[in-house]
């Protein structure tokens, strides 16, 4: 007892408006949740009516939370079943809950519990809950609002079951909920009918005259909750319940047909509700909504799950001609004259007509009623199709369809212009967005496209004609508010369906005959930019384009309707990004164009918008190439200002950061000037340091690498980053290979100068980088690669001590003389130190002397061996001229693989080697030209590949170099014994092409 009482007094605290109670009371309840019985004792609070309501509802709360994270099995501190035991049994006991916010939540417990469940520990959930239902509906001796009650809960707790045992993929699941489907259709069923039908006995009883009646609402409303659970769980059932919905009993067949006939009935008495001046309550008005759209629903679910029954099912016809009546309806309402906007009157009920459109659009085109690929129909492909084409897309309704959607709903409407004065970058973006589905407008010109698309050859030569009437004609006999919505609709008609009509209509003619209206409306010249945006990238001819530009630069230069100015902007990118842009050919609106980009992003606000216009700008730059260098200028002093107006926006400082990279490599060499100011945004993006690094960083690593390839010199704010490099190299992200590459190009432009800067703190990260057996060959190979273009670019006298201090050499030494990896890894290993030979010759020998004898022959056999498992022409030369080095020695160790290096020798100097595989010497990841200038690191790579000593060096000259100081370091006497070691046949060879 004391500790209920003490749970009960922190539930209490918990319901507390001090945050301080509440936060102490949610730590109080964590600590109790794996003590025993806590959640039985959560129930007992809840069901004790003594209690008050805002603690029950606390502890309806808390145990709804404790099944979703306890009850499993698998959880942390899972409820054992003794506890579950004492919970089960009680769980019907609260049906009659009348609180809402308490009943609720019971409502939630019971459906949850259910969830986890059913079928495997609880089977006999679904009967039981049914025969509570059944239990309810025929009791007539207890008062009406608790019979009310229980059976809403009860039903509320059966649609939560149904909804979360429907959306369940497990095969026994599936079964288990085939199974019940009849048994709950053979219930629910006869109760929908019976509620619909005392609904109609109150209609008849109040005389019709229920627009104001109390009475009435008091006695239908419960009827209308009822009805509206039943089609909540039924509707569920109709589509996930069966397999094979044309098995389905016939209980539920009647159930779908007469469905059609009960949402005609729910919608007029909304309808007459909601247009009459009589007061009705808002939530019954809610309820009788939602009743109407529940129906759509399933109409929605069944064609998408079952689209072949939904077509060959006998009501199908009425249903959609019923949603026709009330789009065709609605639509002559939804427009208004122009001198008066607030004239239009809203839908009565848009999401039906949305469901309505949507339901046409899914049959219009559809894959299941298409033919394959072949142009073959299987029996029910040919069924659907006969069905459709014969009885509801018949050629005189797909012409009344298209008439009407054209004319009445994809029409822009004054209203409009009223949002683009209020919000003009919202309504901008609400166009741009993919949520189509949730208006009405944006869903009919779904539908009509496809109408169009499916019925070309119907729709398209119609909608020709009517194009390419001259203006004065159509206007002789009809009203200036006729007119203008016959003008929009066929103006949106013809940039919705540009894919379709490119064969029937010349645009290009279109549009010089068609000039910008003369309306006090900004609607008409939005449509004009538009349809250039819609139509250049489907036809039209490049010598017509300059024509595009100069009606949109004018557009854009008006002082009018900010929404027609971003517009005609967007349709210029269209231009712009289109495959057949000719660059010379808009070289002469180039000025006019960053004028009007300039002006636009003084007047935008929305980070959104901020981010399409720069994202224009980068496409401008990637397309004009060097035909924006005079302006680049401009365009950097505009940067400043948009980065500040990007704090906090991740997405609009990525594309910021896009434009600077594509400014930089439009203008190559000469963007050397620009490494200040793109410094601080690499900074900024690459500071691990930073939280934006997260969004950012890529596009910081691609701008800094961009920099770097087109700088011909370092200044002091891009040589402070380096900096950053240490700490990145051990960040192991995809980037890594770009990192590597930042490095490169740094030492590529002043090795020496970056290396007293930064070089040991390089050194040991790469060192780290190559030693890290967590990462994939791929990026030891890499690191090694960063390395050797160090040695090649710094000279030892600057990075030999550290080189040898970071311990870097000794790594790749032992590695390939322990042999424990794969040749195929041990070979990056030996071609750096074959590097580190050649280019440092005396470090190089004092490092093997320091070895030793045995060490060093070990090594020295290891490292001749590994020569066949190259394949880069470049690489074997560079083994061939690293053991020349390795010979000016007396070490026994290394002179004892003489007899294996002088076949090697031969076969490189005779050119014939034993590899047959030979690769570019050329990096695979060196940068494209940009346009006609070279990037400078490309220059700078080919003047490192000319000077390599495996391309640049006589290796013939070589040889006999090192043999004659092998024989002075070693004298006459004992060099002559070494080389008697020799294979007298590679011995001669050697000698006849060294001469």
């Amino acid at each position: 007892m004391d500790d209920r009482l003490a749970l009960v007094h922190i539930l209490e605290t918990a319901t507390s408006q001090d945050p301080t109670q509440v936060s102490q009371a949610e730590e109080s309840l964590k600590v109790l949740v794996a003590k025993p019985n806590f959640h039985a004792m959560l129930f007992d609070i809840f069901a004790d009516r003594s209690i008050s309501t805002q603690i029950r509802w606390m502890a309806a709360i808390t145990l709804k939370n404790g099944v979703d994270k306890y009850w499993k099995r698998s959880a942390l501190h899972p409820i054992k079943r003794e506890e579950k035991d004492l919970v089960r049994p009680r769980l019907f006991t609260m049906l009659d809950e009348s609180n809402p916010l308490v009943a609720l939540q019971y409502c939630l417990v019971v459906s949850k519990i259910a969830r986890w469940e059913f079928p495997r520990v609880w089977p006999d959930f679904v009967e039981e809950i049914l025969t509570q239902i059944r239990a309810i509906a025929s009791d007539q001796t207890s008062p009406a609002v608790r019979r009310n009650t229980m059976e809403h809960n009860a039903l509320y707790i059966l649609h939560l079951f149904i909804k979360k045992l429907s959306a369940r993929t497990l095969a026994l699941e599936r079964q288990a909920l085939r199974q019940a489907t009849p048994h709950i259709f053979s219930v629910l069923a006869p109760i929908y009918v019976e509620r619909i039908a005392q609904f109609h006995t109150v209609i008849v009883h109040n005389g019709s005259k229920i627009e104001g009646n109390a009475v009435f609402f008091e006695q239908s409303y419960p009827l209308l909750k009822s009805i509206r659970y039943c089609i909540k769980v039924l509707r569920r059932l109709w589509v996930f319940g069966y397999e094979n919905i044309e098995n389905a009993d016939e209980v539920a067949q009647s159930f779908y047909m007469a469905s059609i006939g009960h949402q005609a009935g729910f919608f007029d008495v909304f309808r007459s509700l909601a247009l009459s001046s009589s007061h009705v309550p808002d939530d019954y008005l809610l309820v009788l909504r939602k009743i109407v759209i529940l129906y759509g629903k399933m109409y929605l679910d069944f064609q998408k799950y079952h689209a072949v029954r939904f077509i060959t099912v006998p009501c199908v016809k009425q249903m959609l001609q019923w949603y026709w009546q009330q789009i065709s309806i609605e639509g002559p309402r939804l427009v208004a004259p122009l001198d008066d906007p607030d004239s239009a009157q809203e839908p009565v009920l848009e999401p039906l007509l949305i469901q309505g459109l949507e339901l046409y659009k899914n049959v219009v085109k559809n894959f299941f009623y298409a033919a394959n690929d072949n142009g073959e129909m299987d029996d029910e492909v040919k069924s659907c199709r006969q069905v459709i084409d014969g009885d509801i897309l018949t050629p005189d309704f797909v012409e009344k369809m298209a008439e009407l959607l054209m004319y009445y709903y994809i029409p822009l409407k004054p209203k409009d212009l009223e949002r683009w004065q209020d919000d003009p970058e919202g309504w901008m973006a609400d166009e741009e967005s993919d949520y189509w589905n949730f208006d009405v407008r944006r869903c009919a010109e779904h539908l009509f496209v496809d109408l169009v698309n499916q019925k070309r050859d119907q729709v398209a030569p119609l909608l020709s004609n009517l194009f390419m009437q001259p203006e004065n004609m159509e206007s002789r006999a009809l009203s200036p508010t006729e007119q203008y919505y016959q003008r929009e609709g066929r103006y949106a008609a013809l940039g919705l369906c540009a894919n379709d009509l490119y064969d029937y209509v010349d645009f290009c003619q279109w549009l010089k005959t068609h000039h910008i209206p003369d309306s006090p409306m900004d609607i008409a010249k939005w449509r004009i930019a538009w349809l250039i945006g819609k139509w250049v990238v489907v036809k039209f001819p490049v010598k017509e384009r300059p024509n595009a530009y100069e009606l949109l630069l004018r557009l854009v230069q008006l002082n009018g309707s900010l929404v027609v100015q971003i517009e005609a902007l967007s349709s210029l990118m269209h231009c712009i990004d289109d495959w057949d842009f000719d660059p010379e050919q808009f070289a002469p609106y180039l000025q006019a164009t960053f004028e009007a980009i300039a002006s636009m992003l003084s007047k935008v606000s929305m980070p959104e918008s901020r981010m399409r216009i720069v994202n224009f700008l980068s496409s401008i730059v990637q397309r004009m190439q060097r035909e924006i260098v005079p302006y680049a200028e401009s365009m950097i002093q505009l940067i400043p200002s948009l980065w500040q107006s990007a704090a906090g926006e991740n997405m609009y400082q990525i594309s910021i950061m896009v434009l600077v990279t594509k400014l930089i490599e439009a203008l190559g060499s000469q963007s050397t000037n620009l490494q200040s100011f793109a410094a601080p945004l690499v900074r900024y993006s690459t500071d691990l340091n930073n939280a934006a690094h997260v969004y950012l960083f890529e596009d910081g690593i691609e701008l800094w690498l961009t920099l770097v390839r087109n700088a011909t010199a370092l200044d002091s704010s891009t040589i402070e980053l380096l900096q950053l490099l240490p700490q990145l190299l051990q960040y192991s992200t995809e980037t890594l290979r770009k990192i590597l590459k930042v490095v490169e190009g740094y030492m590529l432009i002043d090795g020496p100068g970056v290396f007293q800067h930064s070089g040991p703190p390089i050194i040991d990260a790469l060192h780290s980088l190559v030693t890290d057996n967590t990462l994939a060959i791929r990026a030891t190979a890499a690191g090694y690669s960063t390395l050797n273009i160090i040695v090649q670019c710094v000279p030892p006298e600057i990075s030999g001590q550290a080189i040898i201090d970071s311990g870097i050499l000794w790594t790749a030494f032992k590695f390939v003389l322990e042999k424990k990896e794969a040749a195929l890894a041990l070979v990056h290993h030996a071609v750096f130190l074959s590097r580190v030979a050649v280019h440092y010759p005396q470090l190089f020998r004092e490092f093997i002397l320091s070895q030793t004898v045995e060490a060093a022959g070990i090594f020295t056999q290891n490292w001749v061996e590994l020569f066949d498992d190259i394949g880069n022409v470049a690489q074997r030369r560079l083994f061939a001229l690293s053991f020349a080095v390795a010979i000016a020695t007396t070490n026994d160790g290394v002179l004892k693989a003489l007899p294996l290096m002088m076949p090697l020798w031969n076969d490189i100097m005779s050119d014939t080697g034993a590899s047959l595989v030979y690769f570019s010497d050329v990096d695979d990841d060196m940068p494209d030209d940009y346009g006609e200038v070279m990037v400078a690191e490309n220059a700078r790579r080919r003047k490192l590949l000319s000077d390599d000593p495996a391309h640049k060096f006589d290796i013939k000259q070589v040889l006999s170099d090192s043999m004659k100081e092998c024989e002075r370091l070693n004298g006459a006497d004992r060099f002559h014994h070494i080389i008697a070691q020799v294979n007298a046949c590679d011995l001669e060879d050697f000698k006849n092409q060294l001469n």
